[in-house]
């Protein structure tokens, strides 16, 4: 899929309306998804569990790993290609210790297990529909805790927050922004005429104004602030 159709499908998942409790739900993510690479959108949803999810199930159980180990079991699959039998085992155990911790913390934080197991499974089974469950998952759970403190007004900012995160692992990068031209360093008054070319920053000598300081270049003009304080517009060569 390429980037520009990828960004407006994102861009529609955040203007639906969805639950305010459990968001937009599988099929949306599914429906805005499904051409992505799925390597890449596994990495993604592991990365959405390990930064969103796991810090707050990490204040509430410190001793319990299982979810962190599902997502480390699932990235070991990916390294591997899908070729270790060793990382797919070790996969599939980490998912069922998931089940467990899904079971038993069910009505509370349960959707943090069930999310790295969605991570985990998709990496043993090919075409698998936990990836998009995961995602899901990963909503829920972020409002879920905004509406045990009745905050429905940062609703959107949960699945902004997943959505950022998605642009970040399936978009190229952004080129950064070129750099506007460096000013010049002050030179030492030379004569102005328009067949001249000058530079920000150069102080100039004007028959009629005196000195005077370039405070903007255009491409055929340039403004400078005479010693009254007002400013003028010169021409000068490009």
């Amino acid at each position: 899929m390429d980037p520009k159709t990828l960004t407006s499908k994102l861009d529609r998942i955040l203007a639906l309306r969805g639950d305010p409790t459990s968001g937009v739900g599988k099929e949306a993510w599914t429906e805005a998804l499904a051409e992505v690479d799925r390597e890449t959108l596994t990495r993604a949803l592991i990365a959405a569990v390990r930064e969103l999810l796991v810090p707050y199930w990490l204040d509430m159980h410190k001793a319990d790993p299982r979810p962190q180990k599902a997502l480390d079991a699932a990235e070991k699959v990916l390294d591997s290609k899908g070729k270790s039998p060793e990382a797919i085992a070790e996969a599939k155990a980490t998912a069922k210790a998931c089940t467990e911790a899904k079971n038993e913390t069910f009505g509370t934080d349960h959707r943090v297990p069930e999310a790295a197991r969605a991570a985990a499974w998709s990496t043993t089974k090919p075409d698998s529909p936990d990836l998009y469950e995961g995602l899901a998952l990963v909503e829920h759970e972020l409002l879920a805790r905004v509406a045990l403190t009745g905050e429905y007004h940062r609703g959107p900012e949960q699945r902004r927050a997943i959505v950022n995160l998605l642009k970040r692992f399936l978009l190229p990068p952004t080129e950064p922004a070129a750099a506007p031209p460096p000013s010049l360093e002050p030179k030492g008054p030379v004569p102005y005429s328009p067949e001249g070319h000058f530079e920000l920053g150069q102080v100039l000598i004007h028959k009629k104004f005196g000195d005077v300081t370039v405070t903007s270049v255009g491409e055929t003009w340039i403004e400078v602030q005479i010693p009254d304080g007002t400013k003028k517009r010169l021409a000068h060569k490009p």
